[in-house]
């Protein structure tokens, strides 16, 4: 199928009632159950990475990985990069490159720099990103991050956390904001968190965070046609996931559980079995379960049948 740009799978899940869900693939072997689930399912799809994995993967055959399983799919999809670790300086150029690889999207989130930095530098990046034909997602609020290596980590996630409201995204401002940097979708906190992939949490996930449904409408009334994304949804209680793409949320990516799920299916099978040798074999049943994982995402989205 041609490849989509993002604005046109974005503005038909606005139209139609659904969140177009963003999966991370995080070797070369994720593409394939990513796509044959939203086959199967009849659903667009986002297939994104964060700029350090782009490089880390061999920038230019990791590009053209996805942009090929994007080719051939047979529903829509596009590629986007996500944010980086750390908004530095090396951000928008980092960013840059992977437009000129092929990327059609890319998020600056500069929502933990001091408002009018977060805007200067969401506003240059999105003029490159137009100029390139391509889309710009920016963030405001604070998605509380538990990973060592986020920018401003303050320690490991505990199970009393809250979100508190003071860092969510504030109606008025993201006005503002989305006037002001001119992005396409705008990257919300409305009550969830992202926990470390290294703190030994082991699926089914506990789900404690809770969205602010009234924050969310208020945010979508005053945006007028910015498009809302969720970031960081591995941990929001499954109904709230259901339930926000009423409130204006057409994005929404899932990154942490498909990651710890093929992990723990890995080493649960190289546990049981001593003999298994070929990767192919050690990773069939890991990326089986992804699969399945992105499937019932992809319905909770109500993505399902939306082509």
């Amino acid at each position: 199928m041609p490849f989509v740009h993002e604005n046109e799978l974005l503005e038909h899940a606005r139209r139609k009632g659904y969140a177009v869900p963003a999966f991370f693939p995080f070797n070369f072997e994720f593409i394939a159950p990513i796509v044959e689930a939203a086959e199967e399912e009849r659903a667009p799809v986002i297939l994104m990475q964060g700029p350090e994995f782009v490089k880390s993967f061999g920038e230019h055959v990791f590009t053209q990985a996805m942009l090929t399983a994007a080719h051939y799919a047979k529903v829509p999809v596009t590629l986007s990069v996500d944010h980086a670790f750390v908004t530095d300086d090396k951000a928008i150029p980092n960013a840059t490159r992977d437009l000129a690889l092929g990327w059609n999207s890319v998020m600056l989130d500069g929502s933990l720099l001091p408002y009018e930095q977060n805007v200067s530098m969401t506003r240059e990046m999105a003029v490159i990103a137009h100029n390139a034909g391509a889309a710009c997602v920016g963030a405001l609020g604070e998605v509380r991050r538990f990973f060592p290596q986020a920018q401003n980590y303050a320690g490991a996630f505990e199970e009393t956390f809250v979100v508190p409201p003071e860092i969510m995204t504030d109606p008025d401002q993201a006005a503002e904001f989305a006037a002001e940097t001119g992005v396409d979708t705008l990257a919300v906190s409305v009550g969830q968190y992202v926990r470390s992939l290294w703190d030994g949490e082991l699926p089914p996930f506990k789900r404690t965070g809770r969205l602010d449904f009234a924050r969310l409408d208020a945010i979508l009334e005053r945006t007028g046609g910015v498009n809302l994304a969720l970031h960081g949804s591995s941990h929001v209680v499954e109904e709230d996931l259901r339930e926000c793409v009423n409130h204006g949320v057409n994005y929404i990516k899932v990154a942490s559980e498909q990651a710890l799920i093929w992990a723990n299916e890995v080493r649960r099978l190289v546990t049981a079995d001593k003999n298994v040798m070929f990767p192919e074999d050690i990773q069939k049943p890991a990326l089986a379960a992804v699969k399945e994982s992105v499937r019932r995402y992809i319905r909770l989205f109500n993505a399902s049948n939306q082509v």
